[in-house]
Order: structure tokens, then C-alpha cells, then sequence
């Protein structure tokens, strides 16, 4: 798949598809590095997620509010 690592079996999402997921700009992910849903740093400095850690980030979200 174009655009897509795969870690333990899982396909990894870029930021750009985690933000159009999450229905943000792409410049979110520097205010919200912390804050953020959980990434992994590959190697060549690359961020990747896993998409079902970003929904499970987004339920916990979703239930604070």
C-alpha cells in the first residue's frame, strides 16, 4: 500500500491521513505533539500511527469532554 509502513502486522497511517481522519490541518500535530495521539518515530526521522491507537486516543477524548 502507497503511503503506508506496517508494524507488528498493523498498517501505519501518515500524519496527513491521521488528519484527515481526525478532520484537522496537518500544522495541528506541532501544537499537539504531546497531547496528540500516540506516534512512533521510524527510522530516516519518519512519524507514523497506528489507526487503531488514534481511534482509541479519539474515544478517550470524546468521553473527557
Amino acid at each position: 500500500m502507497l503511503g503506508r509502513s506496517c508494524v507488528m502486522g498493523e498498517a501505519m497511517l501518515t500524519r496527513q491521513q491521521v488528519a484527515d481522519f481526525l478532520g484537522v490541518r496537518h500544522e495541528w500535530f506541532s501544537r499537539h505533539i504531546k497531547s496528540g495521539p500516540p506516534f512512533y518515530r521510524l527510522p530516516g526521522n519518519v512519524i507514523r500511527y497506528k489507526r487503531s491507537e488514534v481511534e482509541a486516543w479519539l474515544k478517550q477524548q470524546q468521553e473527557a469532554a
